[in-house]
């Protein structure tokens, strides 16, 4: 089997192994980001749901690779963010011991070789990397950025300014950072996730059936005839005439039983009943009696 493959192989073993929660659940919160620093290549990916969205130069020791005190080397293994220093500094700024001293410095400014701008702190998880918080393992920036790409540290990983302010914004507390011997593998650029499909639904609106429409307006008018007042509109609908047919029905009713009652007939050409008949030969006889008895009398009384 080629050397490359195999090594291609173990690298991808420790990816898995360094972002899997088991036996780290307890250490490190489950996070969407993570980075990788191969020290064969001298990058640093950023990676999200194990996609690229970022990648940067660095420079690892000059010394090699281990975890000794006073080695000054770089620790391999699974790691994380313990902490992080300079989020309000200027780029440039030189920091001791994870303070700022005030000064800023330029880009590759002569005879000086500080940690600037940025600190992003190491914490190891593996026997071979206990060390490294201890240690001071950082990822920071620096001021000799003309050398980045080569192992030239004292064991921290070195970055640009604008790299190591750009990383330092990105990354959480807790972030798995894996630090390898070995190139990188072939990585796919990060695709974001598609956004939600909202399914609209087919059911219409309910309308108003054009009935229910009509009903409705029918009612409306209906209530607004009612602010006339009551007796005028009756006195007209009943003193209608002869023939005509009141709107109101008790109305109607109580007409035609004063008519009867007066023994009058109650439509044009109809015939008085019995009691009709009767009530018209009272009032015929009284006024024929009345008559009578006006031209019998004279000046001297009745003959």
């Amino acid at each position: 089997m080629p050397k490359n493959l195999i090594r291609s192989k173990h690298f991808l073993a420790a990816l898995a192994c360094a972002f899997s929660t088991t036996g780290l659940a307890d250490e490190i919160a489950p996070q969407p980001l993570e980075v990788v620093i191969s020290v064969a290549e001298q990058k640093l990916v950023v990676l999200r749901d194990g996609g690229v969205i970022g990648k940067f130069p660095v420079s690892t020791s000059k010394f090699g690779l281990g975890d000794s005190f006073g080695s000054y080397k770089t620790p391999l293994g699974h790691l994380k963010v313990c902490d992080k220093v300079g989020d309000d500094f200027a780029s440039g700024t030189v920091i001791k011991h994870r303070a700022s001293t005030g000064e800023v410095l330029p880009v590759n400014a002569a005879g000086r070789d500080p940690i600037v701008t940025r600190i992003i702190w190491l914490d190891g998880l593996d026997e071979q990397n206990r060390n490294a918080k201890a240690r001071g393992i950082y990822i920071h920036g620096t001021t000799e950025e003309k050398r980045i790409g080569a192992p030239v540290s004292w064991g921290c990983i070195r970055m640009r300014s604008q790299d190591v302010i750009a990383v330092f914004n990105e990354l959480p507390l807790g972030t798995p950072v894996n630090i390898v011997a070995e190139k990188l593998p072939k990585l796919h650029k990060y695709v974001p996730p598609p956004p939600p499909v909202i399914i609209a639904s087919n059911v219409p609106v309910p309308k108003v059936a054009p009935e229910m429409a009509a009903k409705k307006t029918d009612a409306h008018v209906h209530l607004a005839s009612n602010t006339k007042p009551a007796g005028a509109g009756r006195v007209s609908e009943i003193a209608s005439g002869p023939g005509m047919i009141p709107a109101d029905p008790g109305a109607a009713q109580a007409l035609k039983g004063s008519i009867l009652s007066a023994g009058l007939p109650d439509a044009a050409g109809e015939k008085a009943g019995p009691q009709k008949q009767d009530s018209m030969k009272f009032h015929s006889w009284s006024a024929v009696s009345l008559r009578d008895a006006t031209n019998a009398s004279g000046p001297t009384g009745p003959r």
